[in-house]
């Protein structure tokens, strides 16, 4: 097969796409909660200590992971990350208790940290490198559609495969689209965009200096600040939603099948339609906020069935708010340093963020999901407020 058509523009973005698709057919992600609470005897309090290890560990290695992609490249960074994956689907799946439960998490963290600001990173520069970054944010919202389709279609089978298989089956299930992925990015190469001299000033400078002037450049730029201002209250929207939405389903419905397919309907496919909306209109981040934080507040009052509905805005209007902060982010930064820059830019939010799930999980357990999210609510709507009058004056200086 001809090298030059496989390394062509019509198969590199494709192959990233197909990689973001592949990563996201998680079957066990719909039911997970049920397997904690059945298998493994764990509540809310013990899923908030599993996402407080989560967001540490992401906390302390994002930024680190991102430097080393920047220096060592992105495309066997994101090799090793999907290796990473499959080492937790295969210790996640075996875990005979809590704490082995944990190293599973550590090494999806792991994952975590070598994959999001890594793909981010490529896919930019694999555009730019056809002069083509103006389509970033459509190219973006593309990518992440399929990873929320993928999402969704294993959330929705989640139920119906542990019928067929049980609890720990679909975790070893998940490696197969992970297989995938790896072949996918053998259609993958590096892209060249760094002018003249500035691969050598990026081997020149220190790994920790590489990592100061992230944080540098993120403080210093206006814009940069506002990004980062605008992913800490993205990290209140998304993640009391994706970490403990299933609390939802599972005090509205009893079947592992139904929680498994609400989880896919909602937590996937909507998120889905959000960024396909990002993909046709283009929405004010602000506006957006609004309807998060709003959405989140009246689902925590109805505590119905209606719910779900408010659910889904929040979780669409966090998708394409996602999208939009990502786009600016991007654009905002040079190629040597960006998946430095990324993750630079979502130091703070994961710092804010551990502390928060925490009160959440214990709220939940202690009082109910609901109180739980009505508090997420009002954070929320206090965050955005603050950036309304940061985004004013911001707005003065230029």
């Amino acid at each position: 097969m001809n090298k030059r058509w496989i390394t062509s523009r019509f198969t590199q973005v494709p192959a990233l796409i197909a990689v973001h698709f592949l990563v996201g057919f998680i079957f066990w992600y719909g039911v997970e909660k049920l397997f904690l609470s059945n298998i493994l005897h764990i509540g809310p309090t013990g899923v908030a200590a599993i996402v407080i290890l989560y967001m540490v560990m992401t906390l302390v290695l994002d930024v680190p992971a991102s430097v080393l992609a920047d220096r060592w490249g992105r495309k066997r960074m994101l090799l090793l990350a999907v290796l990473l994956f499959i080492a937790s689907n295969v210790v996640l799946g075996s875990s005979p208790n809590f704490a082995v439960y944990l190293v599973g998490t550590a090494l999806w963290a792991l994952f975590t940290v070598s994959f999001y600001g890594t793909f981010e990173a490529i896919l930019f520069d694999s555009l730019k490198a056809q002069k083509r970054e103006a389509a970033f944010q459509k190219v973006d919202a593309l990518s992440r559609f399929f990873f929320m389709i993928g999402i969704g279609i294993a959330s929705i089978a989640s139920g119906y495969l542990v019928d067929h298989f049980g609890f720990r089956g679909v975790y070893f299930l998940t490696i197969i689209p992970l297989l995938g992925a790896l072949i996918a990015l053998s259609f993958v190469k590096e892209p060249d965009v760094h002018s003249d001299g500035e691969a050598e000033d990026v081997q020149k400078r220190g790994y920790v200096a590489h990592l100061l002037h992230a944080f540098k450049l993120v403080w210093r730029e206006p814009k940069l600040r506002l990004v980062m201002f605008g992913v800490i209250i993205l990290f209140f929207i998304q993640t009391p939603l994706y970490e403990f939405s299933q609390y939802i389903y599972i005090a509205l419905f009893k079947s592992p099948v139904l929680v498994g397919l609400f989880g896919g309907l909602i937590g996937g496919f909507v998120l889905a339609g959000g960024f396909l909306l990002a993909l046709k209109i283009r929405v004010n981040p602000t506006i957006l906020l609004f309807v998060a934080g709003l959405s989140i507040f009246i689902l925590a009052i109805l505590s119905s069935n209606f719910s779900l509905i408010f659910l889904s805005a929040a979780l669409a209007g966090g998708a394409m708010l996602e999208n939009a902060l990502q786009t600016e982010l991007q654009h905002a930064t040079t190629s040597r340093t960006r998946a430095a820059v990324t993750s630079a830019s979502y130091f703070p939010g994961n710092v804010l963020i551990v502390p928060f799930v925490y009160i959440f999980g214990a709220v939940a357990q202690g009082h109910s999901i609901w109180l739980a999210y009505s508090i997420d609510g009002v954070v929320i709507l206090v965050l955005t407020i603050g950036y309304v009058i940061i985004s004013k004056e911001k707005s003065k200086l230029t």
